[in-house]
């Protein structure tokens, strides 16, 4: 279901919203409190530490994510 919630972000791909999940940024309202340098360097690192398969987001893609977040109504219910 906590996919699904971040599918709401349009422009998310499938591999990016794993990586916000797997990062436990898991959520639309969790992600709307980060930092988009913040969220970008966190990514980063766990991206070098753990092999993900896929890269961090550019500066730009991770801004987008957090503003977006931010404006979209909580509709999903843990």
């Amino acid at each position: 279901m906590k996919l699904s919630d971040l599918a709401r972000i349009q422009g998310l791909k499938s591999v990016r919203a794993r990586l916000y999940y797997d990062v436990g940024t898991d959520t639309v309202e969790k992600l709307a409190e980060w930092d988009p340098k913040e969220l970008r360097a966190m990514l980063i690192k766990f991206v070098e530490k753990t092999g993900f398969e896929g890269i961090a987001p550019l500066p730009k893609e991770a801004e987008y994510t957090v503003e977006t977040a931010k404006k979209l109504p909580k509709i999903v219910e843990y």
